[in-house]
């Protein structure tokens, strides 16, 4: 979802009442009136295409009137269609803009089938690549998330994108989370989660952030997918091995998704003795079940002989099992929650 236009009073006050189009001509009589969106309002600027727009989103602005950008914004895309070069003037708009003609603009291309356009992908990487503001990064490659799939290239470099340390966070979480979005619209398609998850972990690996390497590991949940291979082996390592407890726990969760459940069920074998914290020792027990169903019960009662808070948790899985529950949001949402002083 793109971000809403946000007013700032400063901005405001220097746009002033100004409806001067990009070349300062003046507007022979306002397009917006007090009633924004009235009927007959798409005819009426249809003849002034791309600059009818601009106009009206800065008499939008004068009038401090949110509704009127919100509609703008969709009327932009609307102008905007199919029209690469129409695309390539809007990015031009938005490299010198500040909120909310950015967020505004850039919403706009994010909409549009040009936006799938290799010279306006291009030119909304290289926008994330060099500008100097964080805002202006961000927004840039959030514009690029609708795109049906990443060819490797430019996979590759929305990648080292995400792994530069002296980016703004917020540059680097929306760019893990493109990556996210475009790998679960590539995989409506093809049902293939590579090469996107690799790299994904690659930025999980790599980072020092753990908000960083937790979406990184979040977004692996998108798909409706099953983790497998050395995918799925670099989630145990960083679930076994991560520093961050959130991040563990993270890991477990995409990991029950896994192809190979044995595999998922011998790596939280392995990593519960030597696991801290209840949290994530409660997310093992909880995911073992997600990923194995009744065939996690004898993991399960190793846990609870191991830590003696589980044993509740382990005799009242069972009776569910016993009881003929198998689905195992049925049997989640039949179990009582203890939580271990935990959120989930």
């Amino acid at each position: 979802m793109r971000p809403p236009p946000r007013l700032t009073a400063t901005l405001l006050a220097a746009l002033g009442a100004t409806s001067a189009s990009a070349d300062e001509r003046p507007i022979a009589e306002p397009r917006l009136t007090p009633l924004t969106c009235y009927a007959g309002y798409l005819e009426r600027e249809a003849p002034h295409g791309l600059e009818g727009v601009r106009a009206a989103i800065r008499q939008a602005l004068a009038r401090k009137d949110p509704a009127a950008l919100r509609f703008l914004e969709e009327r932009l895309a609307e102008v905007i269609g199919k029209d690469a070069a129409a695309a390539l003037q809007v990015v031009e708009w938005a490299r010198t803009a500040q909120e909310p003609e950015l967020s505004l603009y850039l919403g706009a291309v994010r909409e549009t089938e040009a936006v799938r356009d290799p010279a306006v992908v291009e030119r909304l990487t290289a926008l994330a690549e060099t500008h100097a503001d964080p805002g202006h990064q961000a927004l840039a490659v959030i514009a690029l998330e609708t795109q049906p799939r990443f060819e490797p290239a430019l996979l590759e470099r929305l990648t080292t994108l995400a792994k530069k340390d002296t980016l703004a966070p917020g540059v680097v979480m929306s760019t893990v989370r493109t990556i996210g979005r475009v790998m679960d619209n590539d995989f409506q398609r093809t049902g293939r989660l590579e090469p996107y998850m690799s790299k994904l972990l690659e930025v999980a690996l790599d980072s020092t952030e753990p908000d960083v390497r937790g979406l990184a590991l979040e977004m692996g949940t998108y798909p409706d997918a099953r983790i497998e291979g050395p995918a799925l082996q670099q989630m145990a390592k960083l679930q076994a091995e991560d520093p961050d407890p959130d991040v563990r726990e993270m890991a477990a969760l995409v990991m029950s998704s896994g192809r190979d459940t044995q595999a998922v069920l011998d790596a939280f074998r392995a990593s519960f003795p030597r696991e801290k914290s209840e949290c994530v020792r409660w997310a093992l027990v909880r995911f073992a079940v997600r990923a194995a169903g009744p065939r996690a019960l004898p993991l399960l009662k190793d846990f609870a002989r191991q830590d003696a808070r589980f044993q509740r948790d382990y005799a009242e899985f069972k009776a569910l099992y016993d009881a003929g529950h198998v689905d195992f949001d049925h049997v989640f949402l039949n179990k009582p929650t203890h939580n271990h002083r935990c959120e989930g």
